[in-house]
């Protein structure tokens, strides 16, 4: 038998990865993003990365055995931006955390190598202000 749960996984033998929130919310990314090239490349030499599609979305991956803190350039708009990886934008509202890109475009990303995603994902239409 096939069937749904509230926090979006099913059952019945299924895995159902397309409604995680980290595919479903990537998919958006993807299409807010195409078209746009990268720029802004960030990384530290080593196992952490982070770029810009053009001024639409931004990415920072930590696959380092520490934590990432670091400004960088988004490339955003300066405003609050729901992360897409650690929530959803819901009627205004963000469920995970909220970053900041001032009006240079730089934000403080901090990422801790024990997180269960260690990854952050903004883009303009998750943008709260």
């Amino acid at each position: 038998m096939f069937s749904f749960f509230s926090d979006d996984s099913c059952g019945g033998g299924w895995v159902c990865e397309h409604r995680w929130r980290q595919i479903y919310s990537f998919v958006q990314f993807r299409n807010v993003a195409w078209g746009y090239p990268v720029e802004n490349w960030w990384d530290n030499g080593n196992n952490q990365i982070a770029f810009s599609r053009g001024n639409k979305a931004f990415v920072a991956i930590n696959n380092d055995d520490y934590s990432m803190e670091q400004w960088l350039q988004t490339g955003l708009p300066a405003g609050e931006y729901c992360d897409i990886i650690s929530g959803n934008l819901q009627n205004g509202n963000c469920t995970g955390r909220q970053i900041t890109v001032y009006e240079d475009g730089k934000a403080m990303i901090s990422i801790a190598n024990s997180e269960q995603d260690p990854i952050l994902g903004l883009h303009v239409e998750a943008k709260l202000s």
